[in-house]
């Protein structure tokens, strides 16, 4: 049985989830409820948990101040789902480091699913290790945000951290997206396009087809070949559609030196 413990400043939102929790999601039991990060990090010192739903914006102390109070062992033995109102730049820096969260109001098909995923996780080496590197990752991303950005793309060996800036390209493949690199290789992760396109810097990066999103900076060549054709660095072609034609313009127009002359 796995033991939880609810993190949220506001009592309707630990009760709702404790309801849900404990009546619509087996194997897992809410051990406490704590409505601060202090609180939290008081019962941890006495207490073991196998997973924290944690909200983020939280008066006095956020969800991430209690991650970077954490020791290192509990990091890596407590597995972390967030529990969030959607907050751009909070729910951007998760995303970047692929750590599961929750939307509210919770809806129960998806948190069912959190379990499970916990469940699964529980007790997996590999899998510890991986949400352990996530964790580290987010936190870097949330205590520096003007470092250069990196996203985490997990695998099934682990997961690799990518500075953004080395992304040339992403093409989508079904409900996978294989991503382009600078040093010319590629990556196969099972994210949508969609995913990406919500989660990378637009003023970097833009859809440019239904089937291609392409970093301004690595593009090479232009053509209005065919309607629209981008040579990028890599000597990868892509075409465009004419739908996004107006907006691939108009944003080269604002990374370009020149472009409109």
């Amino acid at each position: 049985m796995l033991r939880a413990l609810l993190v949220d400043d506001e009592p309707n939102n630990l009760d709702n989830l404790e309801f849900m929790l404990t009546h619509d999601c087996a194997g897992i039991a809410v051990a406490n409820k704590a409505r601060s990060a202090d609180e939290a990090r008081q019962w941890l010192a006495g207490n073991d948990a196998d997973v924290i739903f944690l909200d983020i914006q939280m008066p006095g102390e956020t969800g991430f101040d209690l991650l970077n109070t954490l020791a290192p062992g509990q990091l890596q033995s407590i597995k972390i789902v967030f529990v969030t109102a959607y907050d751009t730049y909070a729910l951007k820096a998760i995303k970047a480091s692929a750590i599961d969260y929750l939307l509210k109001p919770v809806n129960i098909d998806e948190l069912r699913h959190a379990v499970e995923k916990v469940k699964e996780a529980t007790g997996v080496p590999v899998l510890n290790g991986q949400q352990h590197q996530l964790i580290k990752q987010l936190l870097r991303y949330v205590n520096n945000p003007d470092a250069q950005q990196r996203i985490a793309l997990p695998h099934l060996g682990g997961v690799t951290f990518v500075n953004t800036c080395d992304i040339v390209s992403l093409q989508a493949d079904s409900n996978y997206t294989i991503i382009h690199l600078s040093n010319m290789q590629k990556m196969v992760i099972s994210k949508t396009l969609k995913d990406f396109d919500e989660l990378l810097d637009h003023q970097h990066f833009t859809r440019i087809h239904k089937s291609y999103t392409v970093n301004l900076d690595h593009i090479k060549e232009y053509s209005t070949a065919d309607g629209g054709v981008v040579k990028m660095i890599d000597g990868n072609q892509w075409s465009i559609s004419r739908r996004l034609l107006d907006s691939f313009l108009e944003k080269m127009k604002k990374a370009s030196l020149m472009f409109n002359k």
